[in-house]
């Protein structure tokens, strides 16, 4: 990757007001391929391997593995059941889809070509035929088939279940038990061509399918393999640049070059460690140390420092938001005038001047600016000091108090009183804490209540969103490409990741939601009719589904993000990162 700060102008303005080792990476003596199934302290654990590994540094040579660090141990990482961004990155190293996402778009994949009906619902992708499974099987767009079926399959109940069902017809119908699996209208027509037949006109379903949630897996190993097949080197058979060789719980990673990758002489890698290093700070030093050699998430502490006097940073607007969940069914915060109350009682530009530091945006509606019409405007008009215009009663400049002290009279809570514990659940790293902190603060201020704070491990907090033990809790999404759906999907009654638990309608894969609430009827007409629309009417049809989110406000966004990484680039070279900010190390190389 070239040394290069890419700063976008949706972040330029705010920037310039608020921006003033975990080892060599060489290969082990032994690899065998093992998987801790044990737990323990993830960040201590990382650190014991970054003090064994760097005393290996002066051994290391052609074979030395690249070294990426990951914030977050990931829940899983089978692409037909993700919604992690942490198992996003993961899973691009592994597999590789129809498309490939790069730092400008996309580009071909396994599919060398592909026709589009003159309707454009139909679309045909012709595959390569010298693609391989990491067991040497070919791939084939059987696999494709399975894969994008397995998604909808009710008992299965993926959280990347409208990946498909927006989009492919037949989808929805299997889910609800109203259609057949072979009415799916993904289908290889042979084994190197793969059709899929669209709801409605999506012209940019090509680099869509880019995307981790529609990669391949293989039936045969899956299957035989069951839950967690992917955690296991001997049954992770994957068809990207990578397989897994190791798996260390609380540790780290070792994926190695796949020698049966169709490109695999342009893989110049011997391999990737990725080591799980929670801790911001100790992340960071590692790599001051030479002992990372990429990350994100930086310590926030130390961004503006870091922008000014490192020549490896990278800067750029990141793809979608940051919120703050609402559980529409628990107390106090089923009460939507608490929901707004605690909405307007939130000072988000001290959020991104004061804790953040980083050049994030304080947001006043969900939809991102990084977010596209259909004419490549933008949803969000920024004003001159590149901050969004005041929306939906939230000002992006400072609390609403007065207000947010009305909503909450208005709730039966007058200045707080009698008002009832109220906690915030997080993921357990620096930037969650700091935020839930400044808001812990800002209510008490504000609104005169007094709120705890809890820290969750990165795996257990995506369960507890999910089942909605939780009264409030943070929250985040990007989206690629940069279509609204993308982002606002997560509210859609039948989405997995509606981690509010705001749904007028039962959904199969959420059988502990039976409270229904009936303002989310509204955001899925909305979205209904964006996705059959074209044009401004598809635009307005967002800006609709985001009126009926924010009437209702089973989140209040926070911020839209910056994104702040360094590679370096005295040690390795090309890096890609995408233009979702996602690295992919295929062409990547270490430096000697």
């Amino acid at each position: 990757m070239k040394k290069r700060m890419l700063v976008s102008l949706l972040l330029a303005t705010a920037a310039a007001a608020t921006l003033s080792a975990c080892g060599s990476g060489s290969k082990p003596a032994e690899t065998q391929a093992t998987t801790n199934q044990g737990g323990g302290d993830i960040t201590s654990a990382a650190e014991e391997e970054t003090e064994a590994e760097a005393e290996e540094e002066a051994s290391a040579g052609s074979d030395r593995y690249l070294v990426w660090r990951l914030n977050k141990e990931p829940k899983l990482w089978d692409p037909t059941n993700n919604s992690e961004s942490i198992s996003d990155a993961i899973v691009k190293q592994l597999f590789e889809g129809l498309t490939v996402s790069t730092s400008d778009g996309f580009k071909p994949g396994i599919a060398e070509s592909w026709d589009v009906s003159e309707d454009g619902k139909t679309y045909t992708f012709h595959l390569r035929d010298d693609a391989k499974w990491s067991d040497g099987d070919p791939v084939t767009a059987k696999d494709f088939e399975y894969s994008w079926r397995r998604i909808c399959d009710p008992d299965y109940a993926s959280e990347a279940l409208q990946a498909i069902t927006d989009y492919v017809v037949g989808g929805q119908e299997y889910f609800d038990g109203t259609g057949s699996y072979d009415d799916i209208k993904a289908t290889a027509i042979d084994d190197y061509t793969f059709e899929v037949v669209l709801k409605n006109v999506t012209p940019y379903f090509p680099q869509l399918v880019a995307n981790d949630v529609y990669l391949p897996i293989k039936k045969d190993v899956v299957e035989a393999a069951g839950e967690g097949w992917e955690k296991k080197p001997e049954t992770c058979v994957s068809n990207g640049p990578f397989m897994l060789e190791e798996y260390q719980v609380g540790s780290h990673f070792l994926f190695k070059k796949n020698p049966n990758y169709y490109d695999a002489d342009s893989v110049k890698l011997a391999g990737v460690k990725a080591v799980i290093i929670t801790d911001d700070n100790t992340a960071y030093q590692a790599y001051q140390a030479g002992e990372i050699d990429v990350m994100d998430n930086l310590p926030s502490e130390q961004i503006p420092q870091i922008v000014a006097e490192d020549p490896n940073v990278i800067v750029s607007a990141d793809t979608g938001a940051q919120f703050m969940n609402f559980n529409v069914d628990k107390a106090p915060t089923d009460n939507v005038h608490v929901r707004k109350a605690i909405a307007y009682a939130i000072d988000r530009k001290q959020i991104v001047e004061q804790v953040l530091k980083d050049g994030s945006v304080p947001a006043s509606g969900f939809i991102a600016p990084t977010c596209q019409k259909t004419d490549g405007g933008s949803f969000r008009t920024m004003e001159s000091d590149g901050y969004p215009a005041e929306e939906y009663g939230i000002n992006p400049r400072q609390a609403n108090v007065e207000a947010a002290k009305q909503e909450l009279a208005e709730a039966g809570y007058p200045d707080g009183k009698d008002f009832p514990a109220l906690e915030i659940t997080y993921a357990n790293n620096d930037r969650n804490k700091k935020t839930c902190e400044a808001i812990q603060q800002m209510l008490e201020d504000n609104l005169g209540i007094t709120v705890t704070l809890r820290a969750e491990e990165s795996s257990v907090f995506t369960s507890t969103k999910n089942k909605g033990d939780y009264q409030m809790a943070t929250g985040g999404w990007t989206n690629s490409p940069y279509d609204a759906s993308g982002l606002i999907k997560l509210f859609y009654s039948q989405n997995g990741n509606n981690t509010p638990q705001w749904r007028w309608k039962p959904y199969t894969g959420a059988p502990h939601d039976t409270t229904l609430n009936p303002g989310n009827e509204a955001f899925d007409i909305a979205f209904d009719k964006a996705l059959a629309s074209q044009g401004a009417d598809r635009d307005n049809a967002w800006i609709e589904a985001e009126q009926a989110l924010m009437a209702d406000m089973p989140v209040t966004p926070l911020y839209y993000p910056s994104y702040t990484a360094v590679v370096n680039e005295d040690l390795v070279e090309d890096v890609e990162l995408t233009a979702s900010n996602t690295f992919m190390f295929k062409s990547a190389s270490v430096i000697e």
